[in-house]
């Protein structure tokens, strides 16, 4: 026991000393509940018995409280149990002997009547505890005297007037209540002058400690003992119930460590304040605590776990019943021990248990009134429904705008499951073809957030009702628009046209599906019966809204200031805004992007990703990520696009092709073939692409990504079926931008493989005839593609000129491109340049990973001795010494190898599965046998372009 009640026990034990000296006493022990009054009065028990002292115990219950002599029944008992064992004689009618057998002998008490005159059953009681004390000394115990029946409390106030001169002592226990006063009585009884009085205080810090000293093998850290004590509050039972956690814990994670392996020298883990158990044994503790302090409490306790962060004490003290003033006494009480964080619950786990005990009907009756209160007292949507939830349907009109209300809101802040949840109950409680309509079309957007790829169905099956007039307004714009991001064009065009027919149709949403169809399925808008009007975007507008309009603009315009100036007003206004507002974030990126502004393009993406992150909205995200790959694949960093792609196309991909699924795939077959793994993007290949896919914008960049593909493994006539019907499609939708895709330039190309050098000039003219302002990459790329159509005198400054636009606006692969082109040029004219600008292009692509590009600046025969460098002439002196490599071993021509590569010898060895120090014992013999001396000659020496693919 802590020396803090050894304390007290101490000036206890004065009690047994005074009554063995023959005089009466009387001792309260107070404090609140759980605080160990009852530890306290049993150790004062089993010292009184060791001392000799008779003990008569009474433990009073609410549940006898109504029971007249219920405590005086205990306390006979507790007589005829000592007669039993031949102790003392007893008296009979309480007071009156009547000896019936053998000396020492004689019958029980007979307990009283309800109807008995309460003064006579006193006096009977003090003759036979007298009798009692006339023999030996008597110790009378009340635990929890505060429940004692009313008609016993007198028996015992006369015990107390009468006892100076008995060696009796009575000692109460007394549980300080919030709710309640003591009747007079027991205020008289207890609050006599001659009564000594002793409270018990809940645990200092010390007392905690000494405490988990008692009951755990090594002491905690102060920090854990000092959260412990904060937890509890110092309250004796929560204390070891978290004292109890820490060992369960403690036990737990060194069993983990030895099965780890770990255990040996392994240093613990420090435990943080906020990482202290509070687990079962602890939310048992509470509970207990809880039903001690009372039924008020108890309901108070369980309308804090269900209103959660939605309580007020106007709402608790609403919902529970207990008036303001005793709410106030209970909420400090809670508070002092730890359960409460300002005025809710501290923990989770903890208002489970609390609600977990109620019955289930209780609980949902709960849940009604607490619901029906938060909505008359103007609660969000979102706090009144997480009880509707719990309830099931009902029938009463004030539900359903609440619950829509609520899966909107939650639909805004990217919270898509609670979402559907409360959509799926609003389409239970809806009472009209109408009100189940309208939820179904708000239920069939979140469904497309929460996994796109699996929506078309919910959009499709809300056809007939737009068409029979019964779902309208923005509803049925939203299903138009899911049914075309699903390819579903023939049933899409039906309900626009139906929708522009009708007439009186929302003048947002009719714009805003216009600009979507201009900019994403382009084809689409030729098929419509009445075209949609373009019009101009208010300031004022949605940012998805606006958004989509200066895509539009982009992909019409090209780099148009005001489209740019647009798209970067959408990412200052949403910033920390709703997952909804994000919404047409991918269209402003995109809108960048194809404006040739890939660096801005790029930081907003970061910081747009980092917000998506924290939503819960894989839709919004998988957008997200397919620009983002699109964005990292014009940076040149190539293994990122595809990672990017992956992930977009894993969200997006279903058993039918979307237009965001589309857009990973085109992005994933352009990204693996400019790194060299045709393989890879073959395999994007195989997948026979609907008709529908080429109405798309996503179906241009798959017809260009494809042609590329062609290009590189060898069948330029494919390729250039592509690239002409890319043209097509953008000229015929007024969308023929190179930002978009370059088809000019993949078809040159495929001419320049088929040797018709003159139609791939005219091409590139064509292109470069076009206004470009602000085209930076763009233009960097027409004038790539124009060098290669000229003689070799006249390149050099093209090329250069297509360099320094590249690498100013970031497009790493291309400036490796031109690069590589630039070194062949100078290799042709003799120039000595040529060597310098192949490694620094193949660093640059290296940089890219572009493996294929890596591969064509690697040297194409052996290496040449430094000494006949002059023996060569300009345009062969790249061919001399083309077997210096055979006085080479096999093992050192592979380390030679990877070395003029760029790679290090530690990458060498991993490479090779060889040690470090054998690879430099390779390179010196490669020196020694090629006449060189260092890495750098090694470089100089090799072939670093073969100038025959060029």
């Amino acid at each position: 026991m802590s020396q803090e009640r050894s304390k007290l026990l101490v000036q206890l034990d004065d009690l047994l000393i005074q009554i063995s000296r023959g005089s009466g006493v009387v001792a309260t022990i107070s404090g609140s509940s759980a605080t160990g009054k009852t530890t306290v009065l049993d150790v004062l028990t089993k010292r009184a018995a060791s001392a000799g002292v008779m003990v008569l115990s009474v433990v009073s219950s609410p549940h006898e409280r109504h029971v007249p002599y219920s405590a005086l029944a205990q306390l006979t008992h507790s007589i005829n149990a000592h007669s039993s064992a031949n102790e003392v004689p007893c008296t009979g009618d309480a007071g009156t002997a009547r000896p019936d057998g053998p000396t020492g002998t004689t019958t029980a008490p007979t307990l009283p009547e309800a109807q008995d005159d309460p003064l006579t059953v006193a006096r009977r009681t003090y003759r036979m505890i007298a009798e009692l004390a006339s023999r030996r000394p008597v110790l009378i115990t009340v635990d929890d005297i505060q429940h004692t029946d009313p008609a016993t409390l007198p028996c015992l106030r006369y015990l107390t007037q009468r006892l100076s001169r008995l060696p009796l002592a009575l000692v109460f226990t007394y549980g300080v209540s919030v709710d309640s006063q003591p009747p007079p009585i027991l205020h008289d009884l207890l609050y006599r002058t001659n009564a000594r009085h002793f409270h018990l205080e809940p645990f200092s810090p010390q007392g905690v400690k000494e405490l988990a000293a008692s009951q755990l093998p090594s002491l905690p850290p102060d920090r854990v003992i000092a959260g412990i004590h904060r937890l509890s509050g110092g309250n004796p039972l929560l204390a070891q119930a978290l004292i109890e956690e820490h060992r369960l814990r403690v036990t737990f994670e060194s069993a983990a460590e030895l099965t780890s392996g770990e255990g040996d020298g392994a240093v613990p883990r420090p435990i943080r304040e906020e990482e202290l158990p509070m687990g079962p044994v602890f939310h048992r503790a509470v509970l207990a605590y809880l039903h001690r302090l009372g039924p008020r409490a108890v309901r108070l306790a369980q309308c804090l776990a269900l209103l959660g962060d939605a309580a007020t004490p106007v709402l608790l003290s609403q919902l529970s019943g207990i008036g303001t003033e005793l709410l106030k006494r209970y909420t400090r009480l809670f508070s002092g021990v730890g359960a409460l964080s300002g005025a809710r619950l501290r923990q989770a786990g903890l208002r489970q248990a609390i609600l977990g005990e109620m019955p289930h009907d209780k609980v949902t009756q709960l849940r009604y009134r607490a619901a029906r209160l938060l909505y008359d007292n103007g609660a969000p949507p979102q706090a009144v429904a997480v009880h509707l939830t719990g309830i099931g349907p009902l029938d009463e009109e004030w539900v359903l705008p609440v619950l829509r209300a609520a899966a909107g809101q939650a639909l805004e802040e990217g919270a898509l499951p609670r979402a559907i949840r409360y959509l799926e109950l609003a389409g239970e409680c809806s009472s009209t073809e109408t009100q189940r309509l309208s939820v179904k079309s708000q239920y069939a957007y979140g469904q497309w957030q929460l996994s796109p790829a699996d929506s078309a169905l919910h959009f499709l099956g809300l056809k007939d009702p737009i068409l029979e007039g019964k779902l309208t307004g923005d509803d049925a714009w939203w299903i138009a628009e899911g049914m075309l991001f699903h390819l579903s064009f023939d049933e899409a065009v039906e309900v626009v046209d139906h929708l522009t027919d009708s007439g009186g149709q929302p003048a947002t949403a009719l714009h805003s599906t216009r600009m979507l169809m201009a900019s994403e399925v382009p084809g689409v808008l030729d098929r419509l019966s009445r075209p949609l009007v373009a019009t101009t975007v208010p300031a004022t507008s949605h940012s998805e809204l606006r958004a989509r309009h200066s895509l539009a603009l982009v992909l019409e315009r090209g780099a148009d200031e005001y489209a740019v100036a647009l798209a970067d007003q959408v990412f200052q206004s949403t910033r920390s805004r709703p997952t909804s507002q994000l919404s047409g974030l991918p269209k402003a990126l995109l809108a960048l992007c194809y404006a040739d502004r890939i660096d801005a393009a790029d930081k907003w993406y970061e910081l747009v990703a980092a917000d998506a992150g924290n939503s819960d909205a894989p839709g919004w995200r998988a957008q997200g990520e397919c620009v983002g790959a699109l964005i990292a694949l014009r940076r040149g960093r190539l293994a990122e696009a595809v990672r990017r792609a992956e992930t977009a196309y894993d969200r997006l991909s279903g058993p039918k092709w979307n237009v965001s699924s589309a857009m990973a795939v085109a992005i994933l077959i352009e990204a693996h073939t400019a790194k060299g793994d045709h393989r890879a993007a073959a395999k994007y290949l195989t997948s026979e692409p609907p008709p529908a896919l080429f109405l798309t914008r996503a179906g241009l960049h798959y017809l260009y990504a494809r042609g590329l593909h062609h290009l590189a493994t060898g069948t330029p006539y494919l390729a250039l079926t592509d690239f002409q019907e890319c043209g097509r499609l953008m000229r015929r939708w007024n969308l023929d931008t190179p930002a978009l895709a370059p088809w000019r330039l993949g078809e040159a190309d495929a001419w320049l493989r088929l040797g018709e050098k003159d139609r791939a000039a005219r091409l590139v003219e064509e292109q470069l005839a076009r206004p470009d302002t602000g085209l930076t990459r763009s233009r960097g790329m027409t004038l790539h593609a124009l060098a290669l159509t000229q003689a070799d005198t006249k390149q050099l400054p093209v090329l250069r000129e297509a360099f320094r636009l590249l690498e100013a606006c970031g497009a790493r692969y291309e400036a490796a491109a031109v690069l590589a082109d630039l070194s062949r040029a100078y290799q042709r004219l003799g120039d000595n340049r040529a060597r310098p600008t192949a490694r620094r292009a193949w660093r640059l692509a290296k940089a890219c990973q572009a493996e294929s590009l890596c591969q064509s600046l690697l040297p194409t025969s052996t290496p040449r001795s430094v000494g006949t460098r002059g023996s060569v002439g300009p345009r062969d002196s790249y061919h001399a010494g083309q077997n210096d490599f055979d006085g080479l071993s096999e093992s050192e021509r592979r380390v030679a190898g990877l070395a003029t590569q760029g790679y290090a010898n530690r990458e060498i060895a991993e490479k090779l599965f060889i040690t470090v120090s054998t690879v430099e014992q390779h390179l010196t013999r490669v020196y020694r046998k090629m006449g060189i001396r260092n890495r750098e000659q090694l470089l100089q020496a090799t072939h670093t372009v073969d100038y025959k693919s060029a």
